[in-house]
């Protein structure tokens, strides 16, 4: 009879657990951060590309009044949806060709194990070398190996695939994760345009477009902050750099239509 494994609680109260909290710690946000960045950040350049579009092309003329704030929203609500559910689609495509091929090259794997463990040997021995093992402690390392079946095949999909192991991932909420994500950051430049009076100059709810989708960005570089641990001043950077960029593309192009 094989061995339960011990209850979380035993394992919270291992005190190798406890002297490594920090990274042992994994939180539900950070399970998911990829999907999180990646649907946030094009949520929100999506959106405002829509609204610097129009409004690059009416603030280059003497007739700002006269941007229609329901064509802007018309146009990015259509855009948001419509790529949040694009991104969440893809992405759900993406994690399950990426979970059939791991799969597949696993049997492969396993196959050339069980039908020619010393080709498989071989191969094992050569890139324990390549790690920079002496060639005695490969074949130490390879004879340990070939006793644990699951973690050679593991060993293999890793160092000689360099293939991770994406089993463990949820193609369902990877793809949610992202049109959530997407729809919530991406709706943030377009609530001036929501909440303005139709008499409100044109040019000052751009404005406030403008401050909104600064403020999505650093909410989003503060998250990634706040989950990857580095510096909160290169975070920021880096995600208002980029975002800045394309947004700065989308106001020049609009610019160029201007009437």
């Amino acid at each position: 009879m094989s061995a339960k494994p011990p209850p979380s609680s035993l394992l919270h109260d291992d005190p190798l657990h406890q002297s490594f909290p920090e990274t042992d710690r994994r939180s539900r946000i950070s399970s998911y951060f990829k999907e999180v960045i990646y649907g946030g950040t094009d949520g929100i350049i999506t959106t405002f590309a829509v609204a610097a579009g129009f409004s690059g092309a009416a603030l280059t003329t003497e007739t700002t009044t006269q941007l229609s704030f329901l064509v802007v929203l018309l146009f990015g609500l259509a855009n948001l949806f419509a790529d949040g559910v694009s991104m969440g689609l893809s992405n759900f495509l993406s994690v399950r060709s990426e979970k059939d091929l791991y799969q597949q090259a696993r049997a492969r794997q396993t196959n050339a194990i069980r039908t020619k463990p010393d080709a498989t040997m071989q191969r094992t021995l050569a890139v324990l070398e390549d790690k920079g093992y002496s060639t005695e402690d490969a074949h130490t390392l390879t004879r340990l190996l070939g006793k644990n079946e699951t973690y050679w095949v593991d060993f293999l999909m890793n160092h000689h695939l360099s293939m991770s192991d994406p089993r463990g991932e949820n193609p369902l909420s990877t793809g949610l994760a992202t049109f959530v994500s997407f729809l919530v950051f991406g709706t943030i430049p377009l609530l001036p345009f929501m909440l303005a009076d139709q008499s409100a100059p044109a040019r000052i709810v751009f404005y406030y477009s403008i401050l909104g989708t600064f403020a999505a960005l650093v909410l989003l570089g503060i998250l990634k902050w706040r989950v990857v641990g580095n510096a909160l001043w290169l975070a920021l950077l880096e995600v208002v750099l980029v975002g800045a960029a394309a947004a700065s593309v989308a106001f020049f192009v609009g610019s160029l239509f201007s009437v």
